[in-house]
């Protein structure tokens, strides 16, 4: 089974793996997923250890948060996720999780 390799990340952060599936008419999964990392950068000091990547049916991103922030982005990103299914269906699925 091949792994990947672990990428550093700064101190004092929480790094987190997010990744969005599926299809919509109204978006598609890598768009949607450079957006909410997009609007997080906005509001917290982002490490991003692998940039959005993928396809419009599939994407993943690794990121990190200062620690205090890592249930607030993970708020954020259920509030986002709600958003985007309300607007674009749903057929799209949002996971985030430790990348520890």
């Amino acid at each position: 089974m091949d792994k990947k390799e672990q990428n550093s990340y700064p101190k004092g952060h929480f790094p987190v793996h997010i990744s969005v599936t599926g299809k919509s008419m109204h978006g598609d999964a890598l768009s949607l997923l450079e957006k909410f990392v997009e609007q997080a950068g906005e509001k917290y000091p982002l490490a991003i250890l692998e940039k959005p990547s993928g396809e419009a049916t599939k994407a993943e991103a690794t990121i990190s948060v200062p620690f205090p922030d890592r249930e607030n982005i993970r708020i954020d990103f259920n509030i986002f996720a709600s958003d985007m299914e309300e607007t674009c269906g749903k057929d799209l699925y949002f996971y985030m999780e430790s990348a520890l």
